[in-house]
């Protein structure tokens, strides 16, 4: 990102966070992809038990929200995403997008054979 693209808030985020895209505002974009999901899956946003990162699950699937990224790891057995962890560097709303769809992808896979 050059200096000539950076928002004021981003500036101004980074800053006071040291992240452009903080947790907070990270959770915000979250919850808004969450109301808006059409394929009615009702996910939550929780805290862990140190209020560190947020984290959404189903299925044995997760997302984790942390400052400037999110990470989608799958914990099911027998599935092509079984122990994988994907990490997305946050820097704008469609990286959130990106991450929370393949979240969803994962919670849906099919068991192989």
């Amino acid at each position: 990102m050059s200096n000539d693209n950076i928002k004021k808030e981003d500036l101004f985020n980074v800053i006071k966070y040291g992240y452009a895209w903080h947790l907070e505002k990270i959770k915000e974009e979250l919850e808004k992809l969450i109301t808006m999901n059409p394929n009615g899956l009702h996910h939550s946003i929780r805290y862990d038990n140190e209020d560190k990162y947020y984290f959404v699950y189903d299925n044995e699937c997760y997302l984790f929200a942390f400052d400037g990224r999110i990470e989608v790891r799958c914990d099911r057995d027998n599935v092509f995403s079984t122990d994988k962890t994907f990490t997305y560097q946050i820097k704008e709303p469609k990286d959130i997008l990106s991450a929370y769809e393949h979240f969803n992808s994962l919670t849906m896979e099919d068991e192989e054979d």
